[in-house]
């Protein structure tokens, strides 16, 4: 299982709310994406009409961890040939990238489903339309995502020179009331994916690119 490492650094979060910020300019990983089955999507009009060949229009995607003791933050980037931030005409829709987690054993959750009723799923999902604001989901399989009432997640995005940053930061324990998100702790380690949606392919819900496998994020004490 390919390894990412969130080192432990004395930043504050808000100089890692910043796709500038020194922190990002090493020490990063290339993510491979594919894109989702069409199989797996639920409507039959989806499978009717779409050409699985051009489902996931984003191939990689780099990314980089850090964490201060209090907050995690990640850092997102990947090409795309113009911003799309908002849902458009019949077939335009925004962009978005989210970060899955597992909430119990990462062997039992398959991450091709979002996870399973016994095995959930926890993701960030981003969006320019959320204003910075970005959605805290939980899945129990294939079309069970729901938004929970509350979300700590911030973030600071910038589409330039043909690429989108995202930056997604989160206390490392869930800090509210209702927010039904994993926990992610300093010397352990956890399996994450992600996912990424072009939103002039057409890509949205099931329609994405996403990692295939789990990877392993090591937290530094």
């Amino acid at each position: 299982m390919e390894k990412v490492i969130c080192k432990k650094i004395a930043t504050a979060t808000k100089e890692l709310l910043n796709c500038d910020s020194s922190v990002w300019q090493s020490g990063k990983a290339v993510l491979e994406t594919a894109a989702t089955p069409l199989a797996n999507q639920p409507s039959p009009y989806i499978k009717g009409v779409y050409d699985e060949t051009k489902i996931g229009a984003v191939k990689k995607i780099t990314i980089k961890a850090v964490h201060n003791g209090k907050d995690i933050v990640f850092y997102c980037e990947w090409e795309s040939g113009k911003p799309n931030k908002e849902i458009g005409d019949i077939n335009v829709f925004p962009d978005g990238v989210a970060l899955l987690f597992p909430f119990k054993d990462i062997d039992k959750t398959p991450i091709n489903e979002m996870g399973t009723q016994d095995y959930p799923t926890n993701a960030w999902y981003w969006r320019p339309d959320f204003e910075e604001k970005p959605k805290n989901q939980v899945s129990h399989g294939l079309s069970t995502s729901l938004y929970t009432e509350k979300s700590s997640i911030s973030s600071y995005s910038r589409w330039a020179n043909g690429k989108w940053c995202v930056v997604m930061a989160r206390p490392m324990k869930a800090t509210q009331p209702g927010e039904e998100t994993v926990d992610l702790m300093p010397g352990k380690a956890i399996g994450f994916g992600i996912a990424v949606w072009e939103g002039s392919n057409g890509e949205r819900g099931g329609i994405k690119a996403f990692s295939k496998e789990w990877r392993e994020l090591v937290i530094e004490a």
